[in-house]
């Protein structure tokens, strides 16, 4: 099959910042850049320019967790497609996230580095992967890329190349220690690194342009972060109660589970699950979604099973409909009481808490995590209130516990000894499914009426 592709104008839809980036042949490149950059979208510009005009020329895009690339990676790359007038081109399969090029066969594969056997088994149809894109890199481990950058091998006329784009977080993330600190991969292999901030992006509106600016006055700190894509040293970060370990449990094996949704659509929308177990405290699922609506959200909840439905889900109750929706759909949703104190009441009973978070399975929330930090005014001074930006996880985290962290008495009552923890369970056990009665009967009293 034969097309006629006329490619040679390509520069001029690209932000001039990134035309060096385009030409770069290193063996690793890391692009990084604050919110409003442009990177995602050129680098999507930049593969399926690849993929149509080289040959035998297959690209694997990567993501910590595989259920995330439908509404975010894949989404970017369908609407490249689409804007630049290539759709006759691709075969996009929206089951399998794949998109290949009709006439030569080139492929866009997109898996998640949550099962590292799925890495193992990639291929493709025409030849090796000789390119792998890891985007919000700042989600993988140092393992995670290195087993990556072992994989791409084999024998091709193309220069092999691992591109890792994300925003600068921490200082104390191994991304920054190994290649801005130590070096240790420039010993070896040629590193190419780039950074772009929101005022590169020549395509930025200025609307947006004035809403990071606007941030200068919220923080400065998170202003040097996500807006000039500076590594910070978040110094007076609020939870330091928390552990990152893989979580030895399935969720029957919890003594108690507990499930929380804020809701997002420019914003993420996070679903946490948090389970107990001998009074400690696992965050050990989640599922985010960039501007999705309820319905796709469900969509992929049930590809993915993340959430089963009987399971009480406690959301913001700032979207009623939303709730409403969930409700009529089978889920057992509620809207958080939330009140006078809330965010703190929450903060407080985390900060309480044994806490362990899986970050190969939540990402987002330890993202959200190392982050998470105090407001403080004029002076310097830290004040008592959190900075809510970048913070859906945590939040969700608080409404899936909302109504422990509301319970009288100690706000640790599930970290106590065995025997207390397994009294004050049984307790609350017996509240639950009277609360759980309420909800299906209701639950079914909307259903009669439709």
């Amino acid at each position: 099959m034969k097309f006629d592709i006329d490619l040679t104008n390509y520069y001029s839809i690209l932000n001039k910042a990134y035309w060096e980036c385009f030409t770069n042949r290193d063996r690793i490149r890391l692009i990084y850049g604050s919110s409003g950059s442009g990177k995602s979208y050129h680098l999507a510009q930049e593969f399926i320019y690849k993929i149509i005009a080289e040959e035998k020329y297959n690209v694997l895009v990567i993501r910590k967790v595989a259920s995330t690339h439908r509404t975010s990676c894949f989404a970017v790359f369908q609407q490249v497609i689409n804007e630049q007038g290539f759709s006759s081109l691709f075969k996009i399969n929206k089951t399998d996230l794949t998109i290949t090029c009709k006439h030569n066969g080139n492929e866009i594969i997109f898996k998640g580095m949550d099962s590292s056997e799925k890495i193992k088994s990639v291929t493709a149809t025409n030849g090796i992967i000789t390119a792998i894109f890891c985007e919000e890199a700042t989600e993988l481990t140092q393992s995670d890329f290195n087993q990556l950058n072992i994989r791409l091998r084999g024998k091709s006329k193309h220069k092999l190349q691992i591109t890792v784009a994300f925003n600068p977080i921490s200082k104390n993330h191994w991304i920054y220690k190994e290649f801005f600190l130590k070096k240790t991969y420039q010993k070896r292999n040629k590193v190419y690194i780039l950074k772009t901030t929101y005022k590169d992006n020549m395509f930025l509106d200025e609307d947006y342009k004035a809403v990071l600016e606007s941030y200068k006055d919220i923080d400065e700190q998170f202003y040097r972060v996500y807006c000039l894509a500076e590594f910070g040293v978040f110094g007076d970060t609020i939870f330091n109660n928390y552990t990152l370990e893989k979580c030895p449990y399935s969720i029957k094996d919890f003594d108690a589970v507990y499930a929380g949704l804020d809701f997002g659509y420019t914003h993420p929308q996070c679903l946490v699950l948090v389970g107990f177990k001998d009074g400690v405290m696992y965050s050990f699922d989640e599922l985010v979604s960039f501007e999705t609506t309820n319905k796709e959200f469900m969509a992929l909840n049930d590809e993915f099973q993340v959430l089963p439905k009987e399971l009480k889900l406690t959301c913001d109750s700032a979207e009623p409909s939303k709730i409403r929706e969930l409700v009529l759909n089978g889920y057992s949703a509620v809207g958080a009481v939330k009140g006078k104190d809330s965010v703190s009441r929450g903060i407080d009973f985390l900060q309480s808490q044994k806490w362990v978070v899986d970050p190969d399975k939540c990402p987002r929330l330890t993202q959200e995590l190392e982050q998470y930090s105090w407001k403080k005014d004029k002076n310097g001074e830290k004040t008592n209130n959190p900075i809510d930006i970048m913070d859906d996880s945590i939040k969700a985290t608080m409404y899936a516990l909302e109504d422990l962290s509301r319970m009288k008495g100690k706000p640790s009552v599930l970290s106590g000894t065995k025997s207390d923890h397994k009294k004050s369970l049984i307790d609350y056990k017996k509240e639950e499914r009277k609360r759980m009665r309420e909800i299906r009967k209701a639950q079914r009293q909307k259903l009669k009426k439709i």
